[in-house]
């Protein structure tokens, strides 16, 4: 049955679709074969001209051969964690989104703290803290960061110098600039100070990290909807939106509008992945091309131990499934794929670096104009919030109270209020 299956992976290693990432194992003959299942963009930056094949060189080391496959994001984080609950799988390891993570990894995953005492990742304290906590289940490690998307404040610095505002440097000047910024022109275009991606709790507790470092749902799932740090995020929130500084298509807003506001120069300014400054300086589709700067969201004044705000960012990490029968092969793939030179290559094709120490290499600062800023963000940010089971249904509870305060029909605390009694049921049991 083990072989059939295995026959059945190397037959899927000629599909290609979107995904996250599953690596197979399978001998043939002399040689062994590692079966990648996975987004394209992990296969393209492990694999790319600009920053050499790294992975292909491991194989060739290693007397293995790699087969990669993609598939859509749902359906291979579903895969993936149906093949881990099984009594035997034909994967050896597999890439996961942290939002895609839950209380049930160890059951599923191998905990990799001996791998990591017998054959140790170099450099592995540089590792961001908060990526490592979020895959560490009752004091064990269940998966190693491979890919982040962190947030950063995007400035169009054409407006602010039209107005007259500097940049800012702290979260209390971003706000100041936000309303300074928000006027309307005189065709009539209504310019807006400050964007967000969405309205779920992941973005609006960027506020409540900038503002004093406060969180909407701690690792260990302790709920704060309605604690006084979340209160003082979407009040301010609330005061942006019915003051024009957001504008009012923010209660049906998506990553798409916040491209196209800044391309079309409708807003100076918007809390977004860094690496969205590509497609706000597409010269080809953006009007504000060459005029935006990303940089790392300040910090409030107020908020000590920190440079930059402790902002989200998102992240893909490996783990190996705890029925693979490849566990050694596997961890060296992955401590091999996380070494500090494979981490600068990867970056060099495309991928956001997990290693702080990556971006004051020359090679990446040749291709990333706002390195050091990411460098200080990415020191300091952790998740936006742990992954469980109900983690839609909670944010679907977030957003529909949070459009009540926005729209005026409840106080911010009464709709924080019940957030947090709507949302404490439907999370895990500590």
């Amino acid at each position: 049955m083990r072989e059939k299956s295995r026959n059945i992976f190397s037959a899927l290693a000629k599909v290609v679709t979107v995904g996250a990432l599953v690596v197979s194992m399978a001998t043939i003959g002399n040689a062994q074969e590692l079966t990648i299942i996975g987004h394209k963009v992990h296969e393209r930056v492990s694999t790319g001209k600009a920053g050499g094949d790294f992975a292909g060189e491991w194989a060739a080391a290693k007397n293995t051969k790699i087969n990669w496959l993609t598939f859509n994001v749902q359906a291979v984080h579903e895969r993936l964690f149906r093949e881990a609950s099984l009594g035997s799988t034909t994967i050896d390891v597999g890439f996961a989104a942290n939002r895609y993570y839950k209380p049930q990894f160890p059951e599923m995953f191998q905990a990799l703290d001996d791998y990591l005492a017998s054959a140790p990742i170099k450099d592995f304290d540089e590792l961001p803290k908060g990526m490592l906590g979020a895959l560490t289940y009752g004091g064990k490690l269940y998966g190693i960061p491979f890919r982040h998307a962190t947030a950063a404040l995007h400035v169009n610095t054409a407006i602010l110098k039209e107005k007259g505002v500097a940049v800012p440097k702290t979260f209390e000047e971003l706000l100041s600039a936000a309303r300074k910024l928000t006027f309307t022109r005189s065709n009539g275009t209504k310019v807006h100070g400050l964007l967000l991606d969405y309205r779920s709790p992941a973005i609006l507790t960027d506020f409540a990290r900038a503002m004093n470092n406060g969180d909407f749902l701690t690792p260990d799932f302790e709920l704060k909807a309605n604690s006084p740090d979340m209160i003082g995020a979407v009040e301010e929130v609330v005061k942006l939106f019915k003051e024009g500084v957001l504008p009012e298509a923010f209660l049906n807003f998506k990553t798409e509008d916040v491209i196209t506001y800044m391309q079309q120069e409708r807003a100076a300014m918007a809390i977004s992945p860094f690496g969205r400054y590509r497609n706000f300086n597409d010269a080809k589709k953006s009007k504000a091309a060459g005029k935006i700067i990303s940089i790392a969201v300040p910090k409030s004044e107020k908020l000590e131990g920190f440079n930059v705000a402790p902002i989200r960012t998102e992240f893909w990490a490996m783990l190996i499934p705890k029925n693979s029968d490849n566990k050694d092969l596997a961890w060296d793939y992955i401590r091999n794929s996380v070494s500090p030179e494979n981490t600068i290559r990867a970056a060099v094709n495309g991928n956001g670096p997990i290693r702080p120490s990556a971006y004051a290499d020359q090679r990446v600062k040749d291709l990333v104009p706002y390195a050091s800023d990411e460098q200080a963000a990415l020191s300091v940010a952790r998740p936006p919030l742990p992954g469980f089971t109900n983690s839609a249904r909670v944010e679907d509870i977030f957003i529909e109270e949070v459009e009540s305060a926005l729209l005026g029909l409840k106080t911010t605390r009464e709709a924080l209020d019940s957030v947090q009694a709507r949302s404490l049921p439907l999370l895990p049991s500590k």
